[in-house]
């Protein structure tokens, strides 16, 4: 093993122990610009991670990172944040991620209004889960998210509803219902999944882009749609049937 390769394995273990070989291929030239990146976001962390309410390890910070009421931000190793993502900390339960996780570009974790108005519930992202580019996290009632859960570009979750029942009476007069958001270990989300409150997406499960679940999806579902529906299972690799059937019943 010559001294490039050598240090190629060395950050590659350093960045994911799960992916010694991540770094294959990499010049002399891409590592030393993998390090300067790597040095700056680093520099930004630390100067960040003294505000957190606790870090175990390492924060690597990109430019343009807001994190209002740092406080309540708790977090474990590696915690890395891209460019212009937003979390407001302030809420009942806190923003708790595990080791290993990632915030995407243009992401916002919002419980609370920038501007006052009651607490929201918060948030707690498993170990080695990502929220996707452009995300929008709305945990005013609480989300859970497991680990190793895969979440694309755009996706939303919105832990609350607005009440409409009086016609005679603004929506926003009206007041919102919080209910709770669970996505469990190893889910797949998408690009622009939408998972409204009171929906609990289980173990292994995969929701297609653009789908919109409303109902409850089973461990190791496929689902996909608006409303999304079942399109098979992964345990069993059986597909729905055109009229639901038993794996349509599951995700109704």
């Amino acid at each position: 093993m010559t001294d490039l390769d050598a240090l190629r394995r060395a950050i590659a273990q350093r960045r994911d122990p799960s992916e010694p070989d991540a770094l294959d291929g990499w010049g002399a030239s891409e590592l030393a610009s993998l390090g300067w990146l790597l040095g700056r976001r680093l520099a930004r962390g630390t100067l960040l991670r003294a505000r957190l309410g606790h870090a175990d390890g390492r924060v690597l910070c990109e430019r343009g990172v807001r994190v209002l009421h740092a406080r309540h931000v708790r977090a474990g190793r590696d915690l890395n944040l891209e460019e212009g993502c937003q979390i407001m900390g302030l809420s009942k339960r806190g923003i708790v991620f595990g080791d290993r996780c990632t915030v995407g570009r243009g992401a916002m974790i919002s419980p609370t209004g920038i501007f006052g108005g009651e607490p929201g519930e918060g948030l707690r992202v498993g170990d080695h889960s990502n929220i996707g580019h452009f995300a929008v996290i709305g945990c005013s009632g609480f989300i859970d998210i497991g680990t190793r859960v895969l979440m694309g570009p755009h996706v939303c979750l919105i832990a609350e509803d607005h009440d409409s029942g009086d016609p005679d009476l603004p929506i926003k007069a009206q007041g919102v219902t919080r209910q709770s958001i669970v996505i469990e270990d190893d889910v797949w989300l998408g690009a622009g999944a939408v998972v409204v409150a009171g929906v609990t997406v289980g173990r292994g499960s995969v929701v297609a882009a653009g789908a919109v679940v409303t109902r409850d999806v089973p461990p190791q579902s496929v689902v996909a749609g608006v409303p999304a529906r079942l399109v098979r299972s992964r345990a069993d690799g059986r597909a729905a049937s055109p009229e639901g059937g038993r794996a349509g019943e599951a995700a109704r």
